[in-house]
């Protein structure tokens, strides 16, 4: 608490409030979204008609703390080992390594000549400050830089001479990371330290709980129902971006008779009710939404929109309304939703109804996945890009369309999939659902470090939204993560209690993992519902670790049956799918993968 605590920020909270903001939205992953807009929004109050020309409030303060860092640099913190960088031009915050670091060179040693030099002013952005060991500085996460000048920024010897042995300053490397995130400590509120985005991802938000009920409809036709179901859907999307408010959603498509009449009451833990009702007819439509306290059923917030024409921008223009809405009335900062907002409408600016019923059918046929589907979903998607090339919702679907074909003939790689993938981040880099499937995409085609990457980007911009959690805890789990993909399922199924079968895979392969058969068949069973072809294999794992051989080989002959177009060598196909030892061992300690 050096910097907050001094009296420099002591006197001016809102200056201390203003950088905890940017230090936070950076760690967590949100550097990029740092702009003037945001921060008006989202520390200063101001709303969404905020002009930046006619309204200085973010440039006078960005000034006033540059000015502020400075001084308290110059003073109380002179003898800090690090310094919180605010370069002109850029709200993204680095640090600096201060000439207290400096280590004597040390005679005699003289083999340093392939280990990299870290310089005394050299900027590490704050995300790399996170990482630990020796491999944020080497990989080259430094980068010499001409930072704003401060009192005490005079030093330009190397930090790590080149005379000091490779023993030494690999130590004194871990010493500089380790100096980098003691500075953070400084900044945070007492006693924090924040966590990768990952593990952060995995736990439940401090802040309220927002049911999204099932808005009710009236009139319109079968397609209505979709626009019904893509209401909710979006709605639950937008919210799950504020990192303190866990958003409850019930799936909405393919509910039992039981999970719709539990959709009717909020479900336990819930402190706040979204719900409401569309009346659509003809070619118009009209929204009316309350947010409800819980108990005690008092309206805390309300809104109801003029008629307005069915058309996808006017759609989503109002599901944002509302979400901002919601946000504000419980004290959110909302600048996040106004910007995947902006990112959204230039999306769908000019789109028509029918290429976004595209989008709405495409995740239909992700929840039923009927074979006969398939073909005219894919045909719509595609139509869709060739019509909208900057559409990232139907180049992301489109990318999971081509990897689930992939999947279900036993290739797992998909060049076409990976393609779309990265169609839809750069159409729109706030869309959480393009690098969930970005990553997906990465992971079957063996690249599992950019699958890594992009599945912690889309938890970075959307941290409690189930369907990312649920996917985020299965690819992790493979990939070895074992620390945090449990939770991750875990919170994904607490946050969507009508989800889909496939949910359960993150604990199923975290079971195998552990060696636990009783829980693997449990959890594989539930998420065997998915009728896809990898539930069916973990399936057949944690029967085969439960000693239940011959169940497990009746699994994989049905499969075979399910999927005609699978290898029929079964050790191939797990060479494909990337499935780890601990998912193969059991079938092949019980001879389940032929010779």
């Amino acid at each position: 608490m050096r910097v907050i605590g001094s009296s420099t920020f002591r006197s001016s909270p809102r200056l201390s409030e203003l950088l905890v903001h940017l230090v936070e939205q950076t760690l967590a992953g949100h550097a990029d979204r740092l702009k003037g807009y945001a921060i008006a929004l989202d520390v200063f109050g101001r709303d969404e008609g905020f002009d930046a020309f006619s309204d200085s409030i973010v440039r006078v303060q960005m000034a006033r703390l540059r000015k502020a860092l400075v001084e308290y640099y110059g003073g109380e913190g002179a003898r800090d080992p690090a310094r919180i960088v605010l370069s002109r031009g850029s709200y993204v915050p680095s640090l600096e390594l201060a000439a207290a670091l400096q280590q004597p060179a040390s005679d005699g040693d003289d083999a340093a000549a392939a280990e990299p030099e870290v310089a005394a002013g050299a900027q590490l952005p704050l995300e790399a400050a996170e990482r630990t060991g020796s491999a944020a500085l080497e990989a080259g996460d430094v980068e010499d830089a001409s930072p704003e000048p401060s009192p005490s920024a005079g030093a330009t010897e190397a930090l790590l001479p080149s005379t000091a042995s490779p023993g030494k300053r690999r130590a004194w490397i871990l010493l500089a990371v380790l100096a980098l995130v003691s500075a953070l400590v400084i900044i945070y509120w007492p006693g924090e330290l924040r966590d990768t985005v990952v593990s952060r991802a995995g736990e439940m938000p401090r802040g309220p709980t927002v049911y999204v009920a099932p808005y009710s409809l009236t009139g319109g036709t079968a397609q209505a129902v979709h626009v019904r179901d893509g209401f909710q859907y979006d709605l639950v999307n937008y919210l799950s971006q504020l990192p303190n408010l866990a958003v409850i959603g019930l799936d909405p498509r393919g509910l039992s008779p039981t999970m719709e009449r539990r959709a009717r009451t909020a479900p336990r833990g819930s402190t706040f009710v979204l719900q409401g009702a569309i009346l659509i007819s003809g070619d118009k439509f009209r929204v009316n939404s309350s947010l409800v306290r819980v108990p005690g059923g008092v309206v805390v917030w309300s809104e109801s929109s003029d008629l307005m024409t069915v058309e996808p921008s006017r759609i989503l223009q109002m599901q944002a309304d509302i979400a901002l809405g919601v946000a504000s009335r419980l004290g959110q900062p909302y600048g996040v939703i106004h910007e995947t907002m902006r990112h959204d409408l230039e999306n769908h600016r000019s789109l028509s109804m029918d290429d976004y019923f595209c989008e709405l059918e495409a995740f239909q046929f992700m929840r039923e996945k009927r074979p006969e589907t398939l073909p005219p979903v894919k045909e719509c998607l595609t139509r869709a890009v060739a019509r909208q090339p900057n559409y990232s919702n139907a180049w992301a679907l489109l990318s999971w369309i081509h990897t689930h074909q992939a999947v279900s003939s036993g290739a797992g790689a998909s060049r076409e999939a990976l393609d779309a993938a990265e169609r839809a981040v750069a159409a729109n880099a706030t869309n959480a659902q393009a690098y969930q499937y970005l990553a997906i995409a990465r992971f079957h085609n063996g690249d599992f470090v950019a699958a890594r990457e992009a599945i912690g980007k889309a938890l970075a911009i959307s941290p409690n939204n189930a369907e990312i959690l649920a996917e985020a805890s299965r690819l992790l789990g493979v990939l070895g993560e074992h620390d945090n993909a449990p939770a991750l399922a875990e919170k994904a199924i607490s946050l969507n209690p009508g989800h889909p079968a496939w949910y359960w895979s993150g604990l199923t392969i975290d079971a195998l993992y552990r060696r636990d058969g009783q829980k693997a068949v449990r959890y594989a069973r539930l998420g065997a519902d998915d009728y896809g072809l990898i539930p069916r294999y973990l399936l057949a794992s944690a029967l085969a670790l439960n000693q239940q051989p011959k169940q497990a080989e009746s699994v994989l002959v049905q499969a075979a049956k399910d999927f005609p177009k699978v290898a029929r060598d079964r050790r191939e196909l797990i060479r494909e799918m990337h499935m780890p030892e601990f998912i193969s061992g059991p079938l092949e300690a019980q001879g389940l993968l032929g010779g």
